[in-house]
């Protein structure tokens, strides 16, 4: 079942169309590009969090990578409520919690703003699925997708479908 959804925008942030049952394609950034993810144990921190949220909230996590100071993620919003503010503050706000308490910056500005864009093709499906896996090798982390141990690349290969 889809909705109409709901249109809002902020006066200083990006506008967000939120549409239940649909694929989504998430981008977030730390503040000011800090590197605040450069640790491996950081980048499972954020996986953790991440996954936890989308069950708590109902999210279907389809791909994701983490990198030293972004992330991209597909996931498909929930049948019924459309939560995606709630569903990326709560990771967001326990991450910068967690590691602000390990570094003693309490209060410091971990997340900047987050980008969504509702996915409307296959071909947009794909394209976005491309730009997610290939994200490490785009920034010379990595030759190879597969190389890369902060995705669910290798685990997408074995399961992908498009239910547009």
């Amino acid at each position: 079942m889809r909705d109409n959804g709901i249109f809002k925008q902020a006066k200083h942030n990006p506008p967000h169309l939120f549409l239940t049952d649909r694929l989504y394609m998430l981008t977030a950034s730390t503040y000011k590009k800090e590197a605040y993810l450069q640790s491996d144990n950081r980048k499972l921190d954020w996986i953790s969090a991440f996954l936890k949220a989308s069950e708590i909230y109902h999210w279907v996590v389809i791909a994701w990578v983490v990198l030293n100071n972004h992330y991209h993620a597909i996931v498909r919003s929930p049948e019924k409520k459309i939560n995606m503010p709630k569903f990326i503050a709560s990771y967001h706000k326990f991450t910068a919690r967690k590691w602000n308490a390990e570094d003693q910056t309490p209060g410091r500005k971990v997340w900047w703003n987050y980008w969504d864009s509702c996915i409307r093709s296959e071909q947009d499906y794909q394209a976005r699925l491309n730009y997610v896996f290939l994200n490490p090798v785009k920034h010379g982390i990595v030759d190879q997708a597969e190389e890369y141990a902060f995705s669910n690349y290798r685990t997408f290969l074995s399961i992908d479908t498009w239910t547009g």
